[in-house]
């Protein structure tokens, strides 16, 4: 795995465990179909003082497209569908203790996903500051989505940036 791979995955651990994080980024993936990881990339990328074009988009969302459609949105199905409901017959403590093994794999799979988005990490520096290159990052993804984003979409974004940047 690669320094900026792991650069990136630090980044991630240390911005998601921040309060009110990471129910921000949940909500966009789950009212828009974001992908946290792409989401997580445009305010990496400020933090290096890059702005990403739709083309850079673009290319990040192809680097991990597959592994998330084949590998990672799988285990989070599997892990919610338990989450869910136990089926019958099935005792709870062990069901409980393979959601948990099911998550584990889900964020290693995440972490693997991050490490081929980093390299997609353009050139190149970004003007003014990084919080608005956060913005304008986070606002050319989040159009790229099929849905337009709302109002507490934009709460999200705003929680995410200050979180990150202050």
């Amino acid at each position: 795995m690669s320094d900026t791979g792991k650069a990136f995955w630090d980044f991630t651990l240390k911005l998601y465990g921040k309060p009110g994080v990471s129910p921000a980024l949940i909500g966009l993936q789950d009212r828009l179909g974001a992908d946290v990881n792409l989401l997580l990339f445009c305010c990496w990328a400020a933090t290096h003082e890059t702005e990403l074009a739709d083309g850079d988009l673009a290319a990040a969302d192809r680097a991990v497209g597959g592994w998330r459609e084949r590998v990672v949105e799988p285990l989070r199905g599997i892990r919610n569908r338990i989450k869910a409901g136990i089926p019958g017959g099935v005792p709870t403590d062990g069901a409980m203790a393979f959601r948990k093994r099911v998550l584990e794999l889900e964020i290693a799979g995440e972490e693997i996903a991050q490490h081929a988005i980093a390299a997609a990490l353009p050139g190149g520096k970004a003007e003014g500051a990084p919080s608005a290159t956060a913005r304008r990052n986070l606002g050319r993804y989040l159009a790229r989505l099929a849905k337009p984003a709302g109002a507490e979409d934009r709460q999200a974004v705003d929680a995410v940036v200050t979180a990150c940047f202050g």
